[in-house]
């Protein structure tokens, strides 16, 4: 398996699918793993050069037990750690949730670097701060994670988390899905990661920094739509749209009509940087 490895000696997994194209690299939710762009994967690399990566705490990438080593900037580090590796020096950068979280701060950090950005699903890239009821939830998923293990935390998850349970509510075969995505996960990766999303930086007074073309999609039946519509207002010329019916999971729940708005946006990024 492929790897790139950071300044403090992580490994980080990736994969390159496509070669011709403008670089795209792409990193999915807390819990997820590469597989979950599969619904993608093809429409995508058939026009960019597509790396899709693994951050720290995820699936087949290393776990620190330090939650020290775990924040979103350190995160972002592991971004600049896999294009680096690659001998990328700009790409589209993107990601959904924690994903598109993750790459909203490296193009804050290194404008230069990014082409664009793609944000999906994401409360973490408006930078706002967890909402009460959020806070409790992920609080409890920690406990949850290292005193029960994996199926009670996939459990607990789809019963308590509305990211999860509205992707049921239109997929209900996603369940073993679910199962499947925690089973991957390292109990201490995943749960040093909760604890770096609970001490998330708020960058939401920042946006307005972000001078490259931002994408941002949503599902009409996402609790972070309201949060990337804050997004939407801070970024000055940022496209907003909206897939319906879809949760969370919007690449999952519309891939067809994901993958379409996703092309074109980079296809028109693409010209205006040749003409």
């Amino acid at each position: 398996m492929p790897f790139a490895r950071t300044d403090d000696r992580v490994r980080l997994y990736y994969e390159e699918h496509g070669r011709r194209g403008t670089p795209l690299v792409l990193a999915y939710g807390i819990g997820g793993n590469a597989d979950m762009w599969d619904v993608n994967r093809d429409a995508l690399a058939a026009r960019h050069r597509l790396v899709l990566w693994e951050p720290r705490g995820h699936a087949r990438s290393d776990s620190p037990g330090d939650p020290v080593r775990y924040s979103f900037q350190r995160w972002a580090r592991d971004l600049e750690a896999v294009l680096d590796h690659l001998g990328i020096r700009k790409a589209h950068v993107g990601g959904l949730s924690l994903g598109a979280g993750i790459a909203t701060r490296f193009a804050l950090r290194f404008p230069l670097r990014v082409r664009s950005l793609i944000v999906t699903n994401s409360s973490s890239a408006a930078g706002l701060p967890l909402s009460v009821e959020n806070l409790v939830m992920r609080a409890r998923s920690i406990e949850i994670t290292l005193t029960k293990g994996m199926d009670a935390m996939a459990e607990f998850a789809m019963a308590a988390n509305p990211n999860l349970s509205e992707r049921l509510a239109i997929e209900p075969a996603a369940r073993e899905e679910f199962y499947e995505e925690y089973r991957r996960l390292s109990p201490i990766g995943y749960a040093n990661s909760l604890r770096a999303l609970l001490a998330m930086d708020h960058i939401t007074d920042q946006l307005p920094r972000l001078r490259m073309p931002v994408l941002l999609i949503g599902g009409d039946r996402d609790p972070s739509l309201a949060p990337m519509k804050v997004m939407h207002r801070k970024v000055r010329g940022s496209k907003l749209a909206v897939l319906s019916p879809a949760s969370h999971f919007g690449n999952r729940d519309q891939p067809e009509a994901w993958n379409r708005i996703v092309l074109d946006f980079l296809a028109r990024c693409d010209r205006r940087t040749r003409g």
